[in-house]
């Protein structure tokens, strides 16, 4: 896999937001998303709001932990796992 569809995918699944990704890679915050939203749909990302959905982040001593406790709504994981 090449081009903006590779580049935005490896920069979701370091963790970075897409609007993060849009902002480093000069693209449009609109293609990033759609790169993410199509990730989502073919499996390869899951969106950090997905991901759990136990816990409201830093509702509870339990969410301290969690590495998504931190990170915006549109945040995905790589391959959708935790």
């Amino acid at each position: 896999m090449s081009g903006v569809f590779a580049d935005v995918l490896g920069l979701l699944e370091s963790g970075a937001s897409p609007s993060a990704a849009a902002r480093k890679l000069g693209l449009a915050p609109d293609l990033a998303q759609a790169v993410a939203d199509q990730a989502q749909r073919l499996g390869l990302v899951t969106a950090a709001a997905a991901a759990c959905g136990t816990c409201v982040p830093k509702a509870t001593a339990a969410c301290a932990g969690c590495p998504l406790a931190n990170l915006a709504r549109t945040v995905v994981t790589p391959g959708g796992h935790l």
